[in-house]
């Protein structure tokens, strides 16, 4: 083999990808300074570079339409039902047994009420993917 010969040596270097592999296209978004600092964050702790990180995360995320008033209102009355159990048990010390069960049954059975219309809902859901 001739060294001077050109024809016959291997070309270096990494294969050229097809245009269908490449990522040669670009999209600019802009941040505020605490977003991107969360986006930042979020990156390192998936040890992640941020591009991968961002690229991964659009790709894969999931955006679901946001939650219908009815819902949201249901929650809210959840949790306004646990904050009143929760002040029925710390109040529990100062009542007789039979006293805390009548008054702690009917917030139990609604709560369970309420537990199982959300669950029919979000089983069933009718939320889009987006």
């Amino acid at each position: 083999m001739n060294p001077d010969n050109s024809d016959s040596k291997k070309k270096g270097g990494r294969p050229k990808k097809s245009s269908v592999n490449r990522k040669s296209k670009t999209i600019g978004v802009c941040f505020s300074e605490p977003e991107l600092y969360a986006i930042r964050h979020r990156a390192a702790k998936a040890n992640l570079p941020l591009s991968i990180y961002c690229h991964d995360a659009i790709l894969d995320g999931e955006i679901k339409e946001p939650l219908k008033k009815e819902e949201l209102e249901t929650l809210r009355s959840l949790s306004n039902m646990g904050n009143n159990l929760n002040q029925l048990v710390k109040t529990a010390k100062f009542l007789s047994a039979k006293r805390l069960e009548n008054r702690a049954e009917p917030i139990l059975e609604e709560i369970q009420n309420i537990i199982n219309k959300l669950s029919d809902d979000w089983k069933n859901s009718k939320r889009k993917k987006l």
